[in-house]
């Protein structure tokens, strides 16, 4: 599994990104587009867009489906959860600085010159919409389990995650923003993400060792790693 991950990545940057250049003339030739994407792409749809920016608010808000947890969980749950939209939104934004590419959009004639003005015309590659909203869905559906393995709600709290995730990546696409390969990059990216930071707290908090000591000065705490 560790190696199925990176290739698939692999695969998707070297097979389906190719970078472009913001001084070429609009609109673009959609003969330099792989195929896997240009049978998908689409011309700008600004409902879809709405669309697809609310279902990714949705998804964002997806752990609020936590909040039946003990009160004194949810500092730890937004702990983790902060860390996991900084690290997605982080990685995203470096994917988007080192690859150029256009979006879909522009290789049509009736373009949209105001996106273009907004300077993220060539950020189509991951794409950031569908990043943040399968690191919600990750991270709601792995904690979720890891509270309760034995729930017989883990399967409808990870299909309504990931099915607004989904519908994230989906109208990204119908709406002429992306590529199928950019909303696949960053579900793959959201969701490493997403599993990885709290797995990451789980497997610390396995590992150290809370103990506490009477001292002339109080009392004393010390974590140690087992």
């Amino acid at each position: 599994m560790r190696r199925i991950i990176p290739s698939i990545l692999l695969i998707v940057v070297l097979g389906c990104l190719q970078p472009l250049c913001a001084t070429q003339l609009l609109p673009l030739d959609m003969s330099g587009v792989p195929a896997f994407d240009r049978a998908c792409m689409q011309p700008y749809n600004r409902d879809l867009e709405v669309g697809g920016t609310a279902f990714e608010l949705a998804s964002l808000l997806a752990p609020a489906l936590l909040i039946a947890e003990p009160a004194d969980e949810y500092l730890r749950f937004a702990t983790m959860y902060g860390e996991t939209l900084v690290a997605a939104y982080a990685l995203k934004e470096l994917g988007k600085h080192w690859f150029s590419r256009a979006r879909p959009f522009l290789y049509y004639q009736d373009y949209p010159e105001e996106k273009i003005g907004e300077g993220d015309a060539y950020d189509s590659f991951p794409s950031g919409h569908a990043t943040m909203a399968f690191a919600g869905a990750a991270f709601t559906s792995y904690v979720f389990a890891a509270y309760h393995p034995d729930s017989a709600w883990k399967i409808p709290v990870t299909a309504v995650s990931f099915s607004l995730a989904m519908a994230t990546a989906a109208l990204r696409v119908a709406s002429g923003n992306h590529f199928p390969s950019d909303v696949l990059a960053g579900a793959v990216l959201g969701t490493l993400v997403g599993v990885g930071i709290p797995f990451l707290h789980r497997s610390l908090a396995a590992k150290q060792e809370l103990t506490a000591s009477v001292t002339p000065f109080g009392v004393a705490f010390r974590v140690a790693l087992r």
